[in-house]
């Protein structure tokens, strides 16, 4: 018997992540199975237990592997901003991304409206994503304080609050964005014009 190389296993790994998010896209994650899976990329169900010992295994890899994409990315082209407008630049730039690259799209569509969140996938995601589930709220965290100790807003603008309430609207803006599907609807525009009204009352409260 041949042994596949680490590079043949990777390729092969990534084949059965993407015919994975394909299958929970079009079927839902309770209704698709391994043979689906399988399948989609015409390997044995066999092959995809020998990468991942379960749905929930897959579903772990997916989010964390879609996560570091996203994280990558933006901490390539914005790294840590570290003031107001290099907040508002960053979400500049995560609503762009999301806007030009339809299999994040797709994924976050079946993440919000397709995982039936038992307890037990719930409590195995949480446990396995660590920091990188809180990229989002720890950036603009890190930025508004970075902000107040610059000056920029008022010292008694309460941070983690702030901080949340951003976060909690980009989540909404995100949920809107994949459900609806709506054509009139531009992230890229309608959030970032919601982020500033924030960002121009944080200035204010600097003055």
């Amino acid at each position: 018997m041949v042994r596949k190389t680490k590079e043949e296993k990777e390729n092969t790994r990534q084949l059965i992540l993407q015919a994975a998010l394909d299958c929970f896209y079009e079927k839902g994650f309770s209704k698709t199975s391994f043979d689906d899976i399988a399948a989609k990329i015409g390997m044995t169900k066999g092959a995809v237990y020998w990468h991942f010992k379960d749905k929930s295994d897959l579903l772990v890899e997916l989010i964390k592997q879609r996560l570091e994409i996203k994280s990558v990315n933006s901490k390539a082209n914005n790294p840590s901003p570290a003031n107001l407008q290099e907040l508002r630049d960053f979400f500049v730039f995560e609503a762009n991304y999301l806007e030009t690259h339809p299999a994040l799209q797709k994924f976050i569509f079946f993440i919000m409206l397709q995982v039936e969140w038992s307890d037990a996938v719930f409590n195995k995601v949480l446990s396995e994503l660590g920091d990188i589930r809180k990229f989002h709220i720890t950036t603009v965290h890190n930025a508004l304080t970075s902000a107040q100790k610059k000056g920029e807003i008022s010292a008694s603008v309460d941070i983690k609050d702030t901080a949340q309430l951003i976060t909690n609207m980009w989540k909404g803006a995100i949920n809107f964005y994949v459900s609806e599907r709506d054509s009139d609807y531009s992230i890229a525009k309608n959030f970032i014009n919601g982020l500033d009204i924030i960002l121009n009352w944080l200035k204010k409260e600097g003055k």
